[in-house]
């Protein structure tokens, strides 16, 4: 190989380890190595990057910037906070709404105080109100329920005991509540502890039904002409038709087929 040949090749081999040497060194290579691993730095390719981003951070910071008061702070220093956050300039500013009977006049009024007061803006006041609002119809609605609930057991309650005998007790308690009370709104307006109206009690029932029996359905003004029996009736007076010598057992004697009718008569009422 020539002289001139060998040169050229070396030339050419020089120039490419110079070549490799001064390849660009990459943005993250380019910062100490405790930062390269950093999250906010991995998305940034070059210095003018960070830069730019670096000052628009700053730029970020410092606008429309609300100073905290310290702990000497007065309520006038907290309500100008309040009101760059958006608070109203007055109680009257917060537009809340409530259910029905949720808040009286008087209740609204405090309830914008306090939201005032508390330097709330209408957005949160709103969510306030939202919350009480959803609590008090949800109990409602609960509470209604339990006063039906235990209005209707009590009333399954007598309709089990007095069977078909149930719509002639309730008159009959009625009419003795009339005539022993003059007027029967002490006992459709008292509220038990329950919920329920204390007429609608079955011990109060079932008190008012026997006073009726007791003092006797003639003397009851509207009282029905033929009263029905209660189960527990009906059973005393079958007890007493298919008891031991009674012409129930006795098939010669004349009202035994009487005895027979009567008692299936009343064990309809059972």
């Amino acid at each position: 190989m020539s002289e001139e040949a060998t040169q050229d090749i070396g030339s050419q081999e020089v120039a490419s380890v110079g070549a490799v040497e001064q390849a660009p060194v990459s943005f993250l290579d380019s910062i100490p190595e405790e930062y390269r691993s950093e999250p906010s730095i991995k998305n940034f390719t070059s210095a003018a990057d960070l830069a730019k981003s670096y000052i628009h951070a700053q730029r970020m910071i410092g606008a429309d910037k609300i100073p905290l008061p310290g702990k000497t702070a007065t309520d006038d220093d907290w309500r100008s906070v309040y009101k760059r956050l958006g608070a109203p300039d007055d109680p009257k500013g917060y537009e809340v709404k409530f259910g029905k009977d949720v808040l009286s006049d008087n209740e609204l009024g405090a309830f914008r105080n306090a939201a005032f007061e508390a330097g709330l803006n209408p957005r949160q006041a709103g969510r306030i109100a939202q919350y009480i609002d959803e609590t008090v119809m949800n109990a409602r609605s609960n509470r209604d329920q339990q006063i039906e609930d235990a209005r209707y057991n009590g009333e399954q309650e007598l309709r089990q005991e007095w069977g078909k005998a149930f719509d002639d007790k309730i008159r009959l308690a009625n009419k003795a509540a009339s005539n022993f009370l003059g007027n029967t709104d002490l006992l459709d307006t008292i509220q038990l502890a329950d919920g329920r109206l204390l007429g609608d009690h079955p011990d109060v029932v079932r008190m008012f039904a026997k006073l009726a029996s007791e003092i006797g359905e003639d003397n009851l003004e509207g009282a029905p002409s033929e009263l029905i029996m209660t189960p527990a009736e009906a059973q005393s007076r079958i007890s007493e038709i298919t008891g031991r010598g009674t012409p129930y057992w006795d098939k010669f004697h004349p009202e035994h087929q009487k005895y027979i009718e009567e008692a299936l008569r009343l064990r309809e009422y059972l």
